[in-house]
């Protein structure tokens, strides 16, 4: 018989081997109250805001001032375009390890120094910025692509966007390849590439929407909320992708300054005609892709002329239509459309030349001016009639300012009356017109002598970008501030909602049959369509005339 105080011995025994291979199961110390010195847990650092995990790797920003918006810079959205990619469709960034430094901009693409900026001559161009609040998710994006007449800018340091994010957007700008190597179309391309070539800027664009797509909510933004805007160039690249069939759900609204001009765009034959003249020496593409930088900055000057650096159709971009087909057949991306001009657009260019010694012409001249304007014989019967009305006594005597007028009328004003006319039927679409006189200067370094710019070419673009300081810097008055102000609530509430009205701000009704567009910094808020037809002389540009 087995003694009791062996039983309980035998019984302590296994109680503690049972409690010590539980202990160990469990993963902690079968003693409940450790020693003194052991050391407390230490919780897990928070996430550093500043790094963000992307599908290409981590990527490390900057914290802005003292206004919370945060700032990624120089991120790569594509593979460099060298080598075989050089006039080619843009490939996907790579994967990178480590945590990339996104702190500066990247270089801008390839660029001759004119009044957009400096010089580049870097292809290892294609990368875009982003520019988010400090908390948040799910806010609206806004996707911004620059001017520059496609051979020159980029998305850079022009385009602050303090007072946007301020408004809990998420801003993202982009670079583009711009010049020969973002829109060259030539045989040697179209026979390799499927028989299509040209616009590879406008795939750029697109590759970066994607990635937009892709990564955006990682920095705080609503994918399914994104707007696509620009100004001048950057205007007609929106409008571009709204025209292209490939771009479906990549924006969901879209945003047009001053980019209504060129609405027909180059077919492929003629833009293939156009680069094969200008890159004469070149018959394949391996002899285009061994042309150093400075050699194809040189050759585009060729197609400048024919505007063979624009946006053609034919290409893998826009395979069927123009913009002003696809608008007119109904064939487009159906987003909301917030769109316009602005009231003396075309004095910018006739300023710039004012500003480079070049004489003022004499009243003689006049029918030259219009006939190279037009692409007509000075003694053309368009000519006259364009001269009868547009008379110089109107303009006392200033061929300068006539020719700011008739520009202003014939390429930007009523093509964008035309389109606003084209998209109301089928999408929600709001028109304006910026008529601020004496906007601080944009672009120009000065007003030329002579010339009156009043509202002129991309002078809007500081009331929506740069901080309030910036703006009042450059000259800004009270009543222009809050001109800006009113106009940034405009643009994001579109961006948010389709529509600008809200608040407090003059209501925008939407562009219909009646054709109500808004007026930015005029006396009144709304004129119609028939006073804005009659005062750019639309009846003269229109196509069917």
């Amino acid at each position: 018989m087995i003694s009791r105080s062996l039983c309980g011995a035998r019984w302590r025994t296994l109680s503690l081997a049972l409690l010590l291979f539980l202990s160990v199961l469990a993963g902690c110390s079968p003693r409940a109250n450790p020693p003194a010195d052991t050391p407390a847990e230490v919780p897990e650092p928070a996430p550093d805001p500043l790094v963000r995990t992307i599908v290409q790797g981590k990527v490390r920003g900057t914290r802005d001032g003292a206004d919370g918006m945060l700032a990624f810079r120089g991120i790569p959205y594509a593979q460099p375009p060298l080598g075989e990619l050089r006039f080619a469709p843009p490939q996907p960034a790579a994967t990178h390890n480590g945590v990339l430094d996104a702190a500066e901009f990247a270089p801008a693409c390839p660029q001759v120094a004119g009044v957009m900026g400096d010089g580049s001559d870097t292809e290892d161009c294609l990368y875009l910025n982003i520019y988010t609040p400090d908390g948040g998710d799910n806010h609206p994006v806004m996707v911004w692509i620059h001017g520059g007449a496609f051979i020159s800018g980029s998305g850079g340091e022009a385009y602050d966007p303090p007072r946007l994010v301020a408004e809990d957007m998420v801003v993202v700008t982009l670079n583009y390849r711009l010049g020969a190597l973002g829109f060259l179309a030539h045989p040697a391309l179209s026979a390799e590439q499927s028989g299509t070539s040209g616009a590879y800027g406008l795939l750029d664009q697109k590759l970066a929407l994607e990635w937009v797509q892709e990564n955006i909510a990682e920095f705080g933004g609503d994918p399914n909320n994104v707007t696509l805007f620009g100004e001048s160039a950057g205007g007609h690249s929106v409008l571009s992708q709204i025209a292209s069939p490939l771009t479906s759900g990549l924006f969901h609204k879209a945003i047009v300054q001053s980019g209504a001009y060129l609405p027909t765009q180059l077919p492929l034959d003629v833009a293939e005609y156009l680069g094969g003249t200008a890159f004469s020496e070149c018959t394949d593409t391996e002899c285009l892709r061994t042309l150093t930088v400075e050699e194809i900055l040189a050759l585009q000057e060729g197609l400048t002329d024919g505007t063979g650096v624009n946006p053609n159709y034919g290409s893998q971009m826009l395979p069927q239509h123009s913009i002003e087909s696809a608008l007119a057949s109904g064939h487009f991306q159906r987003v909301p459309v917030l769109m316009g001009s602005n009231l003396d657009e075309y004095t910018l260019f006739v300023g710039i030349d004012a500003l480079s010694g070049t004489t003022p012409p004499t009243e003689e001249q006049y029918p030259s001016e219009i006939g190279a304007l037009i692409g007509q014989p000075a003694d053309s019967p368009a000519v006259a009639g364009i001269a009868q009305f547009y008379p110089l006594a109107l303009y006392a005597g200033n061929v300068w300012q006539a020719m700011g007028a008739i520009g202003t009328d014939a390429v930007f004003a009523c093509n964008a009356l035309r389109q606003a006319g084209q998209l109301s039927p089928l999408v929600a679409t709001y028109a304006y017109e910026f008529v601020d006189g004496d906007a601080p200067l944009n672009l120009l370094p000065l007003r030329p002598e002579g010339l009156e710019l009043g509202a002129s070419h991309a002078f809007e673009i500081p009331y929506i970008w740069g901080s309030e300081t910036a703006f009042r810097a450059r000259g800004a008055g009270d009543a222009q501030v809050e001109l800006s102000q009113q106009m940034i609530r405009y643009w994001t509430r579109f961006a948010r909602n389709s529509d600008p009205n809200g608040g407090s701000d003059a209501f925008w009704p939407a562009f219909d049959v009646d054709g109500q567009l808004m007026q930015l910094g005029g006396d009144t808020a709304l004129s119609g369509a028939a006073d804005f037809a009659s005062h750019h002389r639309c009846a003269l540009w229109s196509p069917a005339q």
